[in-house]
């Protein structure tokens, strides 16, 4: 049988299995990651003293521990409250996730990245397909499930319900190249991964590009370079690979009707402050103008940044923390303090309020006060000291890049409290350590 039956092998196809669930939207993902952690904490009751005994468990312990201390000093105790024991869960998720799988073979490992790997062909395939479908007068149109981009025009959805697959990809490009190395130890098989893996990573590299995702992007850039100058055997992989998928962008750039023929009307940093206009077909071949608002491009926002949305968000954020220094507001009171607060809405009068700051830094140094940010930061050095000390040096680069995917400081991000990125980022630390504490094993495996 491909996996015989007990539980640990029906924890790890329920592991899996959230990688795919992340595509259909929070709900499923979020529940699958609930079952796994429910029958984990069942499973291994008589293990509970090692467990909580791990390096890992006491820091993310220490750290749940104060999310419910600092909600009796919130600006709303419930709100925060709730929030705290809600995220318990993404906890117990990543600690029982690395304390079961973190000694089993690394051919399951190899199953869970070629799962991986096939999910991201899918996803850019399905991507790049919507990229196609197109008309002027109404952008993006369906994938292959027909689901259209909503929100921002210009904007890709692919097979999910936000305008996320460019944060999809770029967060799991780099176990795909953990997945290369693996495979291109085999010398029978060689120039056929090596012809295959430029291909397709060269597909998922654009469509990261087309999404529209400037972060997405330039963390997966900082990624390859980072690889490129650390890691030999990988070298001429990401020289192909950018090689092709610059031809690729190049040629969308200069004959994709997206990107052609249209008329700039005000460009600001202001949200959705690039304004375009298009000529437009209003039907029986009379052709019309119509205006779309865009994304403002990356230079209009760093010359103006104080103006920006970004720049409204953070500065309204950061006076919060002078008032709540210690505590934070508490989790979750973002919005609810914005809005209530007249003083704070100076700083949002362009964009308005929103329910979090858009910065996992700042969310964390204005919710959860200064303490919080500092035990935050003492998780992170944990993690990267975990990859550290894996024994095979070619996958550290992989995993820190992986980690920078999510934690890279000066960029845009979700809300840790949200479910579907929570339950993204909780799958992400997991496999990083995991991949780091099962890589000794797949040294002893080559050796046999």
């Amino acid at each position: 049988m491909f996996l015989k039956f007990n539980w640990d092998n029906l924890l790890f196809v329920n592991y899996s299995l959230i990688f795919l669930l992340l595509i259909t939207g929070p709900a499923l993902p979020d529940i699958f990651l609930n079952i796994f952690t429910i029958l984990s904490l069942f499973i291994y009751r008589k293990k509970l003293i090692e467990i909580i005994k791990l390096k890992i468990s006491f820091i993310l312990g220490v750290l749940l521990l104060w999310f419910y201390i600092l909600s009796f000093f919130a600006y709303d105790f419930k709100t925060s409250f709730i929030e705290s024991v809600i995220f318990g869960r993404f906890i117990l998720f990543i600690i029982f996730s690395y304390f079961i799988f973190s000694s089993i073979s690394f051919r399951k490992i190899k199953i869970l990245l070629y799962l991986i790997y096939v999910l991201c062909i899918f996803v850019s395939a399905d991507t790049i397909y919507q990229f196609y479908n197109y008309s002027d007068n109404f952008g993006f149109g369906s994938d292959f499930l027909g689901r259209e981009p909503e929100g921002l025009y210009g904007r890709l959805s692919g097979p999910f319900s936000d305008l996320v697959p460019g944060s999809y990809l770029s967060r799991l490009f780099f176990f795909i190249l953990i997945l290369f190395l693996i495979e291109i130890d085999k010398p029978h098989k060689k120039q056929q991964f090596f012809l295959s893996f430029s291909i397709l990573l060269s597909l998922i590299f654009s469509v990261i590009f087309f999404s529209g995702e400037r972060m997405a992007l330039a963390t997966t850039l900082l990624g390859l370079i980072l690889s490129f100058l650390y890691n030999k055997k990988i070298r001429r992989l990401i020289f192909s690979l950018l090689i092709i998928s610059t031809i690729f962008i190049i040629a969308n750039l200069n004959y994709h009707p997206f990107y052609k023929d249209f008329k700039v009307i005000n460009s600001s940093p202001n949200h959705e402050g690039l304004i375009i206009e298009r000529k437009v077909n209003c039907g029986e071949n009379i052709l019309c103008n119509k205006e779309f608002k865009l994304q403002p491009s990356m230079i209009e926002i760093l010359k103006n940044f104080k103006d920006s949305a970004y720049g409204q968000i953070y500065m309204s954020a950061l006076h919060m923390w002078t008032n709540y220094k210690l505590t934070g507001i508490g989790l979750n009171n973002f919005e609810a303090v914005c809005t209530n607060e007249i003083k704070y809405k100076k700083f949002n009068q362009e964009f308005g309020c929103t329910t979090h700051p858009h910065n996992i830094y700042i969310q964390f140094l204005v919710e959860t006060g200064f303490i919080g940010l500092i035990i935050f930061i003492f998780i992170l050095f944990l993690l990267f000291k975990k990859i550290y000390e894996s024994r095979i040096i070619e996958f550290k680069i992989f995993l820190f890049s992986a980690l920078l995917t999510i934690f890279w400081p000066v960029m845009s991000t979700g809300s840790f409290l949200k479910n579907w990125n929570m339950v993204f980022i909780s799958l992400i630390i997991s496999l990083c350590l995991i991949v780091a504490k099962t890589s000794k094993i797949y040294k002893s495996e080559k050796k046999i």
